[in-house]
This record gives C-alpha cells, structure tokens and sequence, in this order.
C-alpha cells in the first residue's frame, strides 16, 4: 500500500487507479437512472413522482453514510501514512460497528413514525400518496443499509482495492436492475417491485463489500473496536460537508418538489426527477475521480509528501476539465435524447424536462472543480472547511436562487438556481485553495509557474 500510494505516477498510472471510484460511482448513477426508466416507463408519471418526493429520506441516510465513512477514512488514511496500524484497524471496527447501530436505529425509527406519515410530511399529494406508501414500506430497509454500503466502498478503496470497491457498486446495481425487469415488467409488481429491487440491490453490495474485509488479506482488517468517541466526533466533522451535501439535496428536492407543484404539478415534479437523474449521471464522474484520489492525498498528507499532493492535484484538475467539456456537450446535444428514454409518450413532461436539461446543463462545466475541492479538503482532515464550501453551495446560494428567481423567470427560475449557485461556489472554492495552499500544498507563494503546475 505504501509503494503503491507514496511513489510518483504517470498520467496513465493516475487514470489507472481512479478509474475503478469513477465507475463504481458511474454504475450507481447508471443503475439509479435504469431504475428511473422502468418506474416511468411501466409505471407512470405518478409512480416516477412519488419516488421523488421519498428521495429526500434517502439522501438523508446516503449522507450520513458518507459523513461517517468519508471522515472516518480520511483519518484513518493519515493513521496508516503514520505506521500507526493498530489504531487504524481499531478505529475502521469502532466506525463499523456505529453505523450498523444508525443502520437499525433507521429502520426502528421509520416505522414507528408511520410511512404514510413520513409521505405527507415530505409533501405527497392526495395523487401520489398511495405510491410512496407502497414504495416507502420496502424502500426504508434500503434507506438504512446505504450507511453500511459507503463504509465499506470507501474503506475498500482506502485500503489499496478500488477495483474491488466497483465490483461492490456492480453486483448491487446489476442485481437492481434485473430485478426491475422481472418484478416490474414480468410479473406487474409495480411500484413494490421496483422497491424490492433497489433493496435487493443494496443489500447485495453490503454483503459483498463485507466479503473483502472477511475472506481477503487486507491491510485493514476487523479487530476488537476502539471505542474512541473524540475519533468518532472528529470523522464526523471532517465528513460533515459530505453529509451537509446530501442532506441539502434532500432539502433542495423538498422544496423544489412544494415550488414545483406550484409551477407545474406532478408533471413537474416527474421532469425534476428526470433532470436531476440526468444530473447525478453526467456528475458522477468528477465524485467518482474525487473518491477515488481522497485516499492517496490523505496517506500523503499523513506521510507530509506534499510533492505527491500536488502531483495529484494537478492531474485531477486536468481531468476534470476534461471531463466539464465532455458533460456539458452530451447535455447540450444529446438531452433530448436522454429525456426520451425516461419519458417516452409522456407529454406534459417531455418538454418541461428537455427545458430543464438544457438550463442545468451549464453547471457541469463548473460543479466538478466544487466537488474535487470539497473533497480535497475532506482528505487533508479539515471537514470544518469543507462542510462550509458545502453549505453555501447547496443551502445558501441554491436554496436562496431558488427562492427568488421563479418569482421572475416561473419554471426557467427553479433550473438556472442550479448553475447559478454553482458559479458563486466557484469563487469560494478558489478563495480557500488559495488561502490554504501553503498548508497543504507546500508552496509559500503563488507565481505564474505554480499556476501551470497545477493545472
């Protein structure tokens, strides 16, 4: 792991070891998006709807997950860059054990409350009540088992395997999707079988990410926990930009979804569903490339090899750039496309989304430099930095665009909130880069050379 992650690499070598992150992260947008064309496809604007108005409660635990298995990684990367082994198996069994008990807090927690309550509260309609209840019922066991699904691909790629880490996301996503064919298409299962599949398919990748750590020789292994609280409280600080990204994609589909009603109705709200699965599926490259070289800057922050920090830095960016160009072509020329294949037949929502894709779209030029500068931060322990980078970016500037701009623009407001708040992030992202290169880059002063250096 050591020769592996504190040599330098060659661009090849580079793309080479974050490839698998980026397609694990690829294959889950790719599985959700199947997932989303079965729903509106055989089941109907109303089912694909009603899935929507639950995805709040799933980036709620999609982000406590990451929070936990972000943060928690990152130190224990920093652990392992020190020779400090014992501690870190300790600490990765202590993070384990936490989140089987959010995992079974959740499940508790939700059916006591009520899923039909958990449904209005999130704002379905009379409309779509029914679906979300149906849907929710089976859905929650998922909800809860996405904590332990993050912990294990995130640790998985910390220790060395980021192929192993896709295969983890693959066997999930392929096991989702067959069984939308089957429990949707072939046996009329409806909206239950769509829910039976995602669970399916999350449980599926727990089990397998659990194998690596069982029945492989890895660097990290299970141990008797170190039951360290302060560790606990600071993996979660430094992963809470992580969480205060999730939770505020819930937050900004809960109200999107009560504006859009306003706008649009539950056409509407069908055509967000179909624009931001577009949007997760064109972004999850620059996540993918942004997990999958946390570890190393993390290992080489704790070993103070800045060299290599900056190594990694620069061809992130440059990949990322590449990628921004990539993304914002396929939305521009090829979102109508796109809609087409969740939303065939469906008129009222066909042009509303294709509306929105090409609004959007102009985010995906800049929301990769956010998201690797979010991360970056994570992987050097300072989360405080991090999760303010996240809060302004999707609670403060998008929540605030969004509050104003349908009052001028109707429906085009509610989608240039998106790339507008992406711009403003922008500046913060290159402000804090800048006051903290000497940090954690190494360098005293910035001249036009380091410029070049790093991108």
């Amino acid at each position: 792991m050591k020769a592996l992650f504190a040599r330098p690499w060659s661009r090849k070598e580079f793309i080479k070891f974050i490839t698998p992150s980026a397609l694990s992260i690829l294959s889950i947008s790719l599985y959700m998006a199947v997932d989303a064309i079965f729903i509106s496809r055989f089941l109907g604007t109303l089912a694909m709807a009603s899935v929507n108005i639950i995805m709040p409660l799933y980036c709620f635990s999609l982000g406590i997950g990451i929070m936990v298995a972000s943060g928690s990684s990152a130190i224990i990367g920093i652990e392992l860059g020190e020779e400090k082994h014992d501690i870190a198996n300790g600490h990765f069994s202590f993070i384990f054990s936490f989140l089987f008990a959010v995992f079974s807090g959740i499940i508790i927690s939700g059916y006591l409350i009520g899923v039909e309550r958990l449904s209005l509260w999130l704002g379905a309609t009379e409309k779509l009540l029914p679906y979300c209840v149906d849907y929710l019922n089976i859905f929650l066991l998922g909800i809860a088992a996405l904590t332990l699904q993050m912990f294990f691909e995130f640790t998985i790629r910390l220790d060395g395997k980021p192929s192993w880490a896709f295969y983890t996301s693959l066997v999930g996503g392929g096991i989702n999707v067959i069984l939308d064919y089957l429990l949707i298409v072939k046996f009329n299962m409806g909206i239950q079988g769509a829910a039976i599949a995602s669970v399916s398919g999350i449980l599926a990748s727990c089990l397998f990410g659990a194998s690596y750590f069982l029945f492989t020789r890895s660097t990290l292994r299970p141990v008797r926990p170190l039951m360290d609280f302060r560790f606990l409280f600071n993996a979660m600080i430094n992963g809470s930009s992580e969480m205060i990204s999730e939770i505020s994609s819930g937050v900004k589909t809960l109200v999107f979804n009560y504006i859009i009603i306003r706008y649009a109705g539950e056409a509407g709200v069908a055509a967000m569903s179909i624009v931001m699965y577009m949007f997760f599926l064109l972004s999850s490259l620059y996540i993918g490339l942004s997990m999958g070289v946390a570890p190393v800057i993390s290992f080489n922050f704790g070993s103070k090899n800045f060299e290599k920090i900056r190594e990694l830095l620069s061809m992130s960016m440059q990949l990322t750039l590449f990628i921004a160009v990539l993304s914002f072509s396929i939305g521009v020329l090829y979102g109508d496309v796109l809609v087409q294949l969740f939303a065939r037949g469906q008129d009222q929502v066909i042009p509303l989304a294709e509306n929105g894709v090409m609004i959007v779209a102009a985010s995906f030029l800049i929301n990769g430099i956010n998201i690797l500068g979010s991360a970056f931060f994570t992987s050097v322990n300072n989360g405080k930095i991090s999760a303010l980078m996240s809060a302004l970016r999707t609670f403060v500037f998008t929540l605030g665009f969004v509050a104003v701009l349908p009052l001028f623009m109707g429906m085009d407001g509610v989608w240039l909130s998106i790339p507008a708040a992406e711009a403003v992030t922008l500046l913060v992202t290159f402000y804090f880069m800048m006051k903290y290169k000497g940090v954690y880059l190494g360098i005293k002063k910035i001249t036009p050379s380091t410029v070049n250096s790093l991108i």
